[in-house]
């Protein structure tokens, strides 16, 4: 079988371009593509737990909880411990998360623009549902 007839190989090769392209244009706000899931789920007003965050993005929350550490160093995550049950947190976006959030979507949305060019709306859809359909056939149950 012909390497670039393997729909995972083309996935995958692709990822990584994608991925580095996206990696250089987050740089100047010191944020990895992993970073900008979190931020882009997370709100300034409203509380988010790991779990939630953790089912949003598709990661374990082991890896949830080291992303929210970082984010929290940086300054951009609060995490208050929940009344109800004090072993879990809820998290919010600090002010400076709110602010590097709204710098990145235009940043976020020109990369979009500029990955996608040349690729018809009704493609991209089509492509969307695509991968929606290889992810539910290799998920685990």
């Amino acid at each position: 079988m012909d390497l670039y007839s393997v729909t995972g190989f083309l996935i995958h090769r692709t990822d990584l371009k994608l991925t580095n392209y996206f990696i250089k244009q987050l740089k100047p706000y010191e944020v990895t593509p992993e970073q900008w899931s979190i931020i882009s789920f997370m709100d300034l007003d409203k509380a988010t737990t790991q779990k939630e965050l953790a089912e949003a993005i598709d990661r374990d929350q082991t890896t949830v909880v080291r992303m929210i550490h970082s984010l929290e160093r940086k300054g951009m995550v609060r995490r208050i411990v929940n009344d109800q049950d004090k072993r879990s947190h809820h998290l919010y976006l600090s002010p400076k998360g709110e602010e590097v959030k709204e710098k990145l979507l235009l940043t976020v949305q020109d990369a979009h623009n500029y990955v996608t060019r040349g690729i018809e709306p009704e493609e991209l859809e089509q492509l969307k549902a695509i991968l929606e359909k290889l992810y539910m056939n290799v998920q685990e149950d």
